[in-house]
């Protein structure tokens, strides 16, 4: 899909450019204006300028943590009894972020306008979560803000307790993993290459164990340029696949392939789009509308272009088990419980168990390989650094052997 540089304005009077991906000029101008913006001009990229944009930084968004404080003190403000522009005043006081105190600013701006709130975080765009706008709509139209920011709370303060679950989990092998790699970068270009040395000058018949090690030090030495530079180019192809078309796509699909890390990859994502889905769904949130909102914010490509079918399965009348049963990327045990669910009327509680029971399964699977990965990392060292000894030993006691007799 091609990009286009889009000159927009927003509600609040702010003039900036924004990259936007769609079909032609007309159909982003309008994507632009759904959303409360004014276009001023639309400019198609040049494919030059579009690798270009790769380069680029990537748009801030507003700190997790700071939003999460700022949604709490604004649903104590509200049900306090104060109206939302005042409750919003009190809290632009508050020393913050620039970013998200100018956003606030704007939201502000905005609802003053007579605009809804839900409607005034909608067009801020990428700055907030795409589920908050959605969630926020429906309080709105239930008239209980408060009971819906609440439950998106928990909703943010469940996965950001599980994010920071697994990264901790990471630390310890990512650091023995990195100890382990300096090691054997030190041995191949530092311990062996003075050895090697030795012997070349004492004209021996090295073993067939040393000529392998000293052929793979000749490699660490000769070749770290080539390794440097593929290591920097791998994110820059990554990102270059990505800014194609359907790269994305192909990516996650081969991600999902991976062994081991494939099967984590879907049990976090089920749990992401269940929770999610369960979220508005709780709220109020018409199911075929939820699915939309929840496609969008996925952070995997497929499952956001599967979900994006099963959408529109339901909207053609389908049960919602049977469209994601026809998606393929979800487990038939998940089917299962979404399907019991439906029957019963209680969808959204059957989705936080199906969200609760894969959460639980990636981190007995994380702990699993963690627990395996630490004494599986220090047996290779082990093997590497006897056959290192092995290589650098062996020649020395053949001189040895051959100057004593």
């Amino acid at each position: 899909m091609p990009g286009f540089i889009c000159r927009i304005g927003s509600a609040s009077g702010e003039v900036f450019q924004q990259e936007v991906m769609g079909i032609d000029a007309g159909s982003v101008s309008k994507q632009l204006e759904d959303k409360g913006y004014t276009v001023f001009s639309v400019k198609a990229q040049r494919p030059w300028e579009q690798y270009l944009s790769i380069f680029s930084p990537k748009r801030k968004s507003v700190k997790m943590a700071t939003f999460i404080t700022f949604n709490q003190e604004f649903s104590a403000l509200v049900n306090a009894g104060l109206p939302i522009l005042t409750a919003i005043e009190l809290l632009l006081q508050r020393k913050r972020s620039p970013l998200f105190q100018r956003m606030l600013e704007d939201v502000r701006d905005e609802v003053k306008t007579g605009a809804s709130l839900s409607q005034a975080f909608a067009n801020r765009g990428d700055y907030f979560p795409k589920l908050y706008p959605a969630t926020i709509a429906s309080g709105e139209r239930t008239g209980e803000i408060v009971k819906v920011i609440k439950r998106y709370l928990f909703y943010m303060e469940t996965v950001q307790a599980i994010k920071k679950k697994l990264t901790s989990a990471m630390i310890y092998p990512a650091i023995l993993l990195t100890m382990s790699i300096g090691l054997i970068v030190l041995l191949m270009t530092v311990i062996v290459p003075k050895f090697a040395a030795l012997f070349m000058g004492a004209g021996a018949q090295l073993p067939m164990i040393t000529r392998i090690v000293l052929s793979v030090s000749w490699v660490f030495q000769k070749g770290w340029p080539f390794g440097l530079a593929a290591c920097f180019a791998a994110p820059v192809v990554i990102k270059m696949i990505n800014a194609k078309p359907g790269g994305k796509l192909k990516l996650a699909k081969l991600r999902m392939k991976i062994p081991v890390f494939g099967t984590n990859i879907q049990r976090y994502n089920i749990a992401q789009f269940s929770r999610t889905l369960g979220t508005l769904v709780s709220g109020g949130i018409p199911l075929v509308q939820a699915l939309d909102i929840v496609a969008d914010a996925m952070s995997n490509e497929l499952f956001k272009v599967e979900l994006k079918k099963a959408r529109n399965r339901v909207l053609e009348g389908e049960s919602l088990w049977a469209s994601l049963e026809a998606t393929g990327i979800v487990t038939p045990l998940a089917v299962e419980m979404v399907q019991v669910g439906e029957a019963t009327g209680a969808l959204s509680d059957m989705l936080e168990q199906v969200s609760n029971f894969y959460d639980q399964e990636l981190g007995t699977a994380v702990e699993r390989f963690m627990a395996l990965l630490e004494p599986l990392v220090l047996v290779i060292m082990a093997v590497l650094i006897a056959f290192v000894v092995l290589s650098v030993y062996m020649p020395l006691f053949s001189m040895y052997n051959l100057v004593s007799g």
